[in-house]
């Protein structure tokens, strides 16, 4: 299971946001709106204008690192387990110049690398400009190494 910022590859798909709760499914042949295993909506890539991801972002490097240790240290000092679930973000995809947003949830407390996050627009951008291309996503691994890419030049 390969990841990168908010992206990640799942069978089949790659997944934009955590897999288990609120997240998109991109395929070959749609979106599909997901809460962790239900279908809340496909839509198609035909009308797809934008997809635009609202999540928190920082300049660190390592946030997930980070935040996986002071909680394990915290939890370990109250001898309880602290529920901090990451909050959700959101996502607002325009489809046939109507905008929704829906909740996208993260995969860790605190914000992604803020340049996985351009990776994801860019490569999001990319597969609603090059339909050709949205066959990758059967195959997505090489996707997020993509998404790195585009990152990288953006910086």
């Amino acid at each position: 299971m390969k990841r990168y910022g908010p992206l990640i590859a799942v069978a089949d798909a790659l997944a934009v946001g955590d897999p288990g709760r609120n997240h998109l499914r991109l395929t070959p042949d749609a979106v599909i709106l997901r809460e962790g295993n239900g279908n809340r909506g496909i839509l198609s890539w035909d009308g797809i204008e934008s997809i635009v991801l609202d999540v928190p972002t920082t300049r660190f490097r390592l946030p997930g690192l980070v935040s996986t240790v002071v909680l394990g240290a915290l939890t370990a000092v109250v001898l309880a387990d602290l529920d901090a679930d990451p909050d959700d973000g959101a996502v607002t995809l325009t489809v046939d110049g109507e905008s929704t947003t829906v909740p996208l949830s993260r995969h860790h407390v605190g914000g992604y690398w803020a340049p996985t996050v351009d990776g994801a627009h860019r490569l999001l951008g990319h597969l609603i400009a090059n339909p050709e291309q949205r066959a990758l996503l059967a195959h997505p691994e090489p996707l997020i190494d993509i998404a790195a890419q585009l990152a990288r030049e953006a910086v």
